[in-house]
């Protein structure tokens, strides 16, 4: 490690450090969901996992599009992912604004309210309802994206490219599924009963 930071010019206890931030920080799978407040889920939400589908969906979206035009041919299901998954993208971006620009924002003025405010869609669990929807619709998709590449599995002819697609949609499904129970299984049941209770 020594050489190869020599080599990089950079500091080995430099990045050591830098390491040890990283491990330590909530992007580590050991943070608790319901340990937190639902203003603090909602950020963590938007920090580790809206961030991440931002920077990655764009990527994604190129990945796809290229492996389907250069092996498409060969393997014809890859046309079938490109088209799906660049659906689900599009989808996946009016989505993330719903939920930054309208239902966390709703969840957040609940909790530091004294009383229930008086939203423009009358209660909470109206979004609400509507995102658990578009969840179910992607869950769908992902299903598919799994069947369609034999659980994300390259063939023996796979390029470097193909590979590298292949194990970047593991890592997105692995990252919707955790993104989806954080909101489905904890900040939505929360948000609603917190409303209820405040209601009276």
């Amino acid at each position: 490690m020594a050489e190869a930071c020599h080599l990089q010019g950079i500091d080995p206890q430099a990045f050591l450090n830098q390491l040890a931030d990283y491990t330590t920080t909530e992007t580590a799978p050991e943070v608790n969901p319901a340990a937190l407040s639902l203003s603090e889920l909602a950020d963590h939400i938007e920090r580790i996992h809206h961030a991440y589908l931002h920077a990655e969906l764009p990527r994604l979206d190129q990945m796809v599009t290229k492996v389907a035009r250069v092996h498409g041919d060969k393997e014809p299901r890859l046309h079938q992912v490109k088209d799906i998954f660049l659906a689900l993208s599009a989808e996946l971006a009016t989505h993330l604004m719903k939920e930054e620009q309208i239902l966390f924002p709703m969840i957040r003025q609940l909790e530091t309210s004294d009383t229930v405010p008086s939203f423009h869609c009358g209660t909470i669990a109206n979004p609400v309802r509507q995102m658990e929807f578009e969840h179910d619709e992607a869950g769908v998709v992902l299903a598919q994206l799994r069947q369609l590449t034999d659980e994300f599995t390259p063939p023996e002819w796979a390029c470097n490219t193909y590979r590298a697609l292949l194990d970047a949609l593991l890592t997105f499904e692995q990252d919707m599924h955790q993104h989806i129970h954080k909101e489905n299984n904890v900040l939505f049941p929360r948000g609603m009963a917190l409303e209820q209770q405040k209601a009276g």
